[in-house]
């Protein structure tokens, strides 16, 4: 009996060891401390397995994590704000996007994540389905460009950031 019990010790130990290295501990904590281990789970399925930066331009990074909602299994993430003023979900079981475009509320087909630190980004703009061109948009902060991959290319995504007053989204590609 004392062996098993020692085994699920070191099999506890290791699950939540292997989860601090992959997350930072301090995004653990404010998990846990917001109650979303209720709701999500932390599952890095993607490298790297965050993203920290400045997201919101308050000078201050943000730690961007991978999660699934356990009850629908949906994909997502959620960005802990460094000013301690909260955190936000996008996808698993939020929508993201623009209403009636690409809004999806489950990030299932995210292939790749990054941080985005460029100034400009291109949105693809599309009539009645058929893509009508790109415009040019400003980024006053760091985003995170998520995509699916095709045949090792770069197939669609988008750039979600902070545009001052609120999340935004800018699609990209097909």
């Amino acid at each position: 009996m004392k062996n098993v019990f020692f085994l699920f010790l070191i099999t506890s130990s290791l699950r939540i060891n292997a989860q601090s290295l992959s997350v930072p501990i301090e995004s653990i904590n404010l998990f846990k401390r917001y109650k979303l281990d209720e709701k999500y789970q932390i599952t890095p399925f993607l490298k790297p397995p965050f993203l920290k930066a400045d997201f919101n331009g308050d000078g201050i990074n943000d730690v961007a994590v991978l999660v699934i909602e356990t009850k629908s299994n949906k994909k997502g993430m959620i960005v802990f704000l460094g000013n301690k003023a909260g955190y936000v979900v996008f996808g698993a079981g939020k929508k993201v996007g623009k209403r009636g475009q690409d809004e999806s509320d489950d990030l299932k087909w995210m292939d790749k994540w990054r941080i985005f630190s460029q100034r400009f980004a291109y949105e693809t703009k599309f009539d009645n389905g058929d893509i009508a061109g790109t415009i040019k948009r400003k980024l006053p902060n760091k985003g995170i460009s998520i995509w699916s991959v095709e045949d090792g290319e770069f197939n669609a995504g988008g750039i979600i950031y902070w545009n001052g007053r609120s999340w935004a989204w800018i699609h990209q590609g097909e």
